[in-house]
């Protein structure tokens, strides 16, 4: 026999060749490859998270406050009185959230057009070397006139069920039953009346309660308290927006009128009638209920969003 003598870099190397076993394949890992090539897009993703959030801040509290709204703003009623006569309809408290149907289809749109749209203005405004508080502001300008091309129909569609409830001949009302009825007697077109107001009413809306949100959370350096800081933003941006809230009062007016059948007047007469009879303070009426539902939404489409880092 013949001895040889290795050097013991040979063995070694010769040793580990032989006693390491071939790896084996991993299917999760070809998964989580295939996964990850063909991951969701941006905008779809955008579109996604939107709708989810817009939905969620109806069901959970902004369709109620909604309805009130509607009612202080086209009643003698306070916020009080207008949820007790809501509540006393015969359904219950069912009727506080009259309209959901429609609103979760109109939810779903509003809010994955506003997440698109907000969110490529924004990246694109820090592209250009806009500061974060600027491209707020361009996101909410954005993104509220983007939403007022779904949301004047179905505002439409909404004021006329919550001012048509229980009246005679409107007993069995719902989202699909008015937008037919609409449109038999204006027609598209007419669905879309009341867009300019509504247009201004949702640009300055997202503009005040992205900008003053980002202003509180950076400029005030609330956002240094983690989450709570955050949503005390939301709610300071929410409640701030609601300075524009004679440009609501007269949509609603204006909507109101064409869902009962009633040619609609200028912009400048609305807002003279309501002042004649009940001063400039008429102008605000609603704002109480508009003021939740604005810390509401803005808790939801703006909080949330900078709490994700999206």
């Amino acid at each position: 026999f013949v001895h040889l003598t290795l050097p013991p870099t040979f063995t070694n190397r010769f040793s580990f060749v032989l006693l390491t076993p071939p790896p084996r394949s991993n299917p999760w890992k070809a998964s989580s490859i295939t996964s990850s090539s063909s991951s969701m897009n941006p905008l779809v993703k955008n579109l996604f998270r939107g709708a989810f959030l817009r939905v969620a801040s109806d069901l959970t509290g902004g369709t109620p406050l909604e309805n009130i709204k509607l009612r202080v703003a086209t009643t003698a009623d306070g916020p009080l009185q207008a949820t007790r006569e809501i509540i006393n309809g015969s359904n219950g408290i069912r009727n506080l959230w009259s309209g959901s149907p429609g609103r979760i289809i109109e939810g779903s749109l509003l809010g994955g057009i506003f997440m698109v749209a907000s969110m490529a203005t924004k990246t694109q405004v820090v592209s250009m070397g806009g500061s974060k508080t600027a491209a707020a502001l361009a996101g909410g300008i954005v993104g509220g006139v983007a939403q007022a091309s779904i949301m004047t129909p179905s505002g439409l569609i909404f004021t006329s069920l919550s001012v048509n409830k229980d009246k005679p001949g409107h007993e069995h009302d719902n989202s699909f039953t008015v937008a037919k009825r609409l449109l038999e007697t204006n027609g598209i077109q007419g669905m879309f009346a009341g867009g300019g107001p509504m247009a201004a009413r949702q640009a300055t809306n997202w503009a005040s309660r992205s900008l003053m949100t980002e202003v509180c959370r950076t400029s005030l350096k609330l956002s240094r308290f983690g989450s709570v800081g955050e949503i005390a933003s939301g709610v300071i941006g929410g409640v701030t927006s609601c300075w524009n809230t004679p440009l609501e009062t007269v949509r609603v007016l204006m909507q109101r009128d064409i869902s009962a059948g009633v040619t609609p007047k200028t912009y400048s007469r609305y807002i003279g009638d309501v002042v004649d009879e009940a001063g400039v303070v008429g102008l605000y009426r609603g704002v109480s209920p508009r003021a939740l539902q604005a810390m509401w939404q803005t808790v939801f489409m703006v909080v949330v969003p900078n709490i994700l880092g999206v």
